[in-house]
């Protein structure tokens, strides 16, 4: 993953539909609109019920928030499977960007 995606590409419903873990979450990615791989980390993690309420605060106070563990044992996102998770999504914008990921499910002949 040596190029940088089009973080635009996060704007578009379809796309972000189509992305590994973001489907069915476009409110919130819209909402926080990230702009790099620990923000989109993040957005991996506030998907979870543990850190749901951190779409509500800035960048700065979300950063400092959303890896510290629950301490009333609700699920959450380990920051190192967010990261890992981000790095794929990335890869994935990457392909569809140049036309080398299709969101069909039928493979062409």
């Amino acid at each position: 993953m040596i190029e940088e995606p089009d973080w635009d590409m996060l704007k578009d419903p379809k796309v972000v539909e189509n992305l590994f873990h973001l489907n069915s979450h476009f409110n919130i990615v819209s909402k926080l609109e990230p702009k790099n791989i620990e923000q989109l980390a993040a957005v991996l993690a506030i998907i979870r019920p543990a850190k749901r309420g951190l779409m509500y605060k800035n960048w700065i106070d979300i950063l400092k928030e959303v890896w510290i563990k629950p301490t009333d044992g609700t699920y959450f996102f380990k920051k190192s499977h967010a990261v890992a998770y981000a790095h794929a999504i990335v890869v994935q914008m990457n392909l569809i960007k140049k036309d080398k990921y299709s969101f069909s499910a039928t493979q062409e002949t």
